[in-house]
């Protein structure tokens, strides 16, 4: 009876998290947390709904598709019907997955195993080669997190000691002494008091590597014209200790969240906080560097939110394309030193926006050095100066990143 119970309450769990996903625009934990609410769930249970959810959804494109293939339909309630059938054992799932597309056309194969949208494999095998495509695409699925340590409120040793007293495990960088990644990535870390002293921060490596190859372009005064939550920001504020300037959010909820994380972290009076939208905001005073870490589809921080993969439609990222166009065109002459990036693994949300910069003759483009970027993707004009962040490369998540410099 207590079996029949438990089996009930996943496949409820799993039914109304993945319509939650589909039909709202929130992300992965957010959903988790909806859904929790709704279903009670003794605290054990909580970390394996969390598990089993964090894998249905990283892996819905393809779970749906053998859901099809084996008789049960194409809809949410056919692919828990397949998750209960194989016991919900990924295992297994992936070794019927692997047998399945062993002779299916190199595309099609790909995007069935990693589970993502065909065109999207399609789009990168456009600029990359098969293997680094495959690598890509595993390496963002595979759940990663890191933290790095907030060396303005604390100090290796102490923090440290800290992670050690609370006992989360965790590997050192073998480079950068202030990045830990923590080994079991589905550790809950929100109440562990190394966090609420603020001595550490969550910030994915491949964040902590964009920040630190900019620097030399990063002078006094920034805006941070799509701020919230402040990640990328706290980490200049720690490096930079004369840097002030101007944060901006277009949401109101994101910048509130902002603010008690900035009065954590950082001494009151270096940064403004603005709710507005930077697509037209204008300011008296140009800044020496502007941040323009647009709104994106969000496809290479997959692993930080799977719920992103659901919502891979090329309509949608079109939309955010023209956004992160006019977020650039804004701040062109605002500033000296453009820095724009965006988590995508998509080139019209990189390389494709400087390009069109670029073709108009407003900007120069900077040169990035630093042994964790590569180029960004062949074939555009833009791709000697234009750079990537690779997930297979660095085990992290995958940027675009550009520096640009107008040309007045």
């Amino acid at each position: 009876m207590r079996h029949d119970h438990e089996s009930f309450k996943t496949r409820l769990f799993l039914i109304s998290l993945l319509r939650t996903i589909l039909n709202l625009p929130i992300g992965f934990d957010e959903a988790v947390r909806n859904v929790m609410r709704r279903i009670k769930l003794e605290k054990r249970e909580k970390r394996l709904m969390y598990i089993l959810a964090y894998q249905t959804v990283v892996n819905f494109y393809g779970l749906k598709r053998l859901a099809r293939e084996m008789g049960f339909g194409a809809d949410v309630k056919a692919v828990v019907n397949l998750l209960e059938k194989l016991g919900y054992d990924f295992e297994t799932y992936m070794e019927i997955v692997d047998e399945a597309t062993q002779n299916l056309p190199i595309k099609e194969r790909l995007a069935w195993k990693y589970s993502y949208p065909m065109w999207v494999v399609e789009e990168l095998i456009k600029h990359l080669s098969v293997g680094e495509v495959e690598e890509t695409l595993r390496c963002l699925n595979e759940k990663k997190r890191y933290i790095r340590i907030n060396m303005v409120n604390t100090t290796v040793e102490e923090a440290l000691e800290c992670l050690e007293r609370e006992g989360l495990r965790f590997q050192r960088h073998p480079k950068f002494e202030d990045v830990f990644r923590i080994t079991d990535p589905f550790q809950p870390i929100g109440s562990s008091e190394c966090f609420k002293k603020g001595y550490l921060i969550p910030e994915d490596i491949s964040s902590y590597i964009l920040v630190e190859s900019i620097m030399k372009y990063v002078g006094n005064t920034v805006l941070d014209s799509c701020s919230a939550p402040g990640v990328k920001l706290l980490h200049l504020l720690s490096r930079r200790k004369s840097l002030r300037g101007v944060a901006v959010d277009y949401s109101g909820e994101r910048v509130l969240e902002a603010v008690k994380i900035l009065k954590k972290h950082v001494e009151q009076g270096r940064i403004i906080l603005v709710n507005g939208d930077s697509r037209t905001l204008a300011y008296r005073n140009r800044f020496s560097t502007i941040i323009v870490d647009a709104p994106c589809s969000g496809s290479g921080a997959v692993y930080g939110d799977p719920s992103v993969k659901l919502r891979l439609d090329k309509r949608r990222v079109l939309k955010y394309s023209l956004i992160q166009l006019e977020l650039v065109r804004n701040v062109l002459n605002q500033g000296e030193n453009i820095v724009y990036a965006t988590c995508s693994i998509l080139p019209i949300e990189g390389e494709m926006i400087v390009q069109q910069i670029y073709e108009k003759g407003r900007v120069e483009l900077q040169e990035l050095s630093d042994e964790h970027i590569d180029k960004a993707y062949p074939g555009f004009d833009v791709s000697s100066k234009t750079y990537r962040i690779y997930p297979h490369k660095v085990g992290g998540q995958e940027f675009f990143i550009s520096v640009l410099r107008g040309v007045r």
